[in-house]
């Protein structure tokens, strides 16, 4: 055998100008794919693709992977083939990501509830007036676009019952899984308001004793919200289908 461009490297005769093309089939399929596993994993990381100063990041890990299988290529026929290959490599991790992406993501629709309390012993009820949601509840209602969290509930109960209230304080999230749309409550509570009261389109609104509250026709899951806003340690209720019947669980 001819020893012109080769040379002896841990007792193995290693052909220095060796080329992508030469290897085998496999091999190639491998590479490939390591190329591309530490392509998604540098995306992963930094959130961008690696760029020209950023290539040697991402090569001489594949590199370090195709040493550790006994495959001989040069390192600057790794590069080239790297590069080469670049644009078809983050197309396909472009794909990857998308398609986990619409695995794990949902529609989302936020809302919320307060109960406000006037430091007598009363809160304020909602009669509600809905096909869908009927009976003694909060009031409260959705999130719009652009619109905090807190900035929502502020608003809603100004909507609902003419009064402004100041520092509500998040206690719980009530949710749930309907026609494939995930929707969470987050629950608020406060003594702090000022303004007049008023009943609006959503139902009537007065001041209650808050054991008469719970005497009420209430709202499907109040009992759940109540609990939520009463306790120190409850938090969470998630209300799930069980028999056709939704049923919560409390965290």
């Amino acid at each position: 055998m001819s020893r012109n461009n080769h040379e002896i490297v841990d007792g193995k005769l290693l052909q220095t100008d060796k080329k992508f093309s030469h290897l085998k089939l496999k091999q190639k399929e491998r590479i490939a794919e390591w190329m591309y596993q530490e392509t998604k994993a540098y995306y992963e990381k930094y959130y961008t693709f690696p760029g020209d100063q950023q290539i040697g990041n991402v090569v001489s890990k594949v590199y370090d992977r195709i040493v550790d299988a006994d495959i001989w290529i040069p390192y600057g026929e790794v590069v080239k083939h790297y590069k080469k290959k670049r644009a078809d490599i983050n197309k396909r991790v472009k794909r990857s990501i998308s398609q986990y992406e619409e695995k794990i993501t949902e529609t989302v629709c936020f809302m919320n509830m307060c109960m406000v309390k006037d430091g007598n012993g009363n809160v304020l009820a909602l009669d509600k007036v809905n096909d869908s949601y009927t009976g003694t509840t909060f009031p409260g209602g959705h999130v719009e676009k652009g619109e905090t969290f807190t900035d929502a509930v502020i608003r809603e109960i100004r909507e609902e019952t003419g009064l402004t209230i100041e520092n509500p304080l998040l206690c719980g999230v009530y949710h749930w899984n309907k026609s494939g749309i995930h929707h969470v409550i987050f629950l608020y509570k406060t003594n702090q308001y000022s303004g007049t009261l008023h009943s609006s389109e959503e139902g009537s609104v007065y001041w209650i004793p808050m054991e008469e509250f719970k005497e009420k026709e209430l709202a499907t899951g109040m009992e759940f919200v109540l609990q939520m806003m009463e306790s120190t340690h409850i938090n969470e209720c998630w209300m799930h289908l069980e028999d056709g019947k939704y049923s919560g669980i409390l965290y």
